[in-house]
């Protein structure tokens, strides 16, 4: 049985057209999601997707946290631009639903719970229920209003208010990942968030 919140999130995605809001509908949908929906547990770290591949698979994090990042070979550091908590959905979008390869690397944090769905099953909900279709439509609007506000914030907030930024939306984000994680996210070092919250007190 697909754990309930996944359907909340998806009921919440909006606005959903009339066939998505009968409840005859939501569970014909359901039924047929349950056979081709995966589960995963990550007591590890483990990439889910490596730079170079085509994603095959669009995750949604019900507990956990997820990131994304970038590779520098010259300079042998990763930037971290995404980092996923519970309720999200997950992918790279131009990879997974182009089939280009990605420049995006995508890797799951310790003791995390995942569902998955090939872009097989995908492709056999949208043809089974021509109306889902509208799903990929706002979870590209979520993707690129994520990666808006993100650009806005490095461009207008310090590196300091990005960090409380960081921590009122994931309270228990130093719990699931390393300094080196946060700094990189932040766009700064880890030498340099020490110095800030040596600076200011940790919040």
């Amino acid at each position: 049985m697909v754990p309930h919140s996944l359907y909340d999130v998806l009921w919440g995605l909006g606005p959903l057209p009339l066939e998505l809001r009968l409840a005859e509908n939501r569970r014909s949908l359901t039924q047929f999601m349950e056979s081709r929906v995966g589960y995963s547990y990550h007591a590890h770290r483990q990439l889910l997707l490596s730079a170079g591949q085509a994603a095959d698979y669009i995750y949604y994090v019900e507990n956990g946290l997820v990131r994304g990042y970038y590779y520098d070979m010259e300079k042998n550091t990763q930037y971290t631009v995404s980092l996923w908590d519970e309720h999200s959905f997950i992918t790279e979008p131009n990879s997974f639903f182009n089939k280009q390869p990605s420049e995006l690397s995508i890797e799951v944090m310790p003791e995390s719970t995942l569902l998955f769905l090939s872009g097989q099953h995908l492709s056999e909900i949208f043809k089974a229920f021509p109306y889902t279709e509208v799903f990929s439509r706002c979870l590209m609007l979520q993707y690129i209003a994520y990666h808006s506000q993100r650009t806005r914030d490095l461009i207008s907030l310090s590196a300091w208010e990005r960090y409380l930024a960081l921590l009122r939306k994931q309270p228990q984000i130093e719990q699931k990942i390393s300094k080196e994680i946060i700094s990189s996210y932040l766009g700064i070092t880890p030498q340099s968030l020490s110095r800030l919250i040596k600076l200011n007190g940790h919040p």
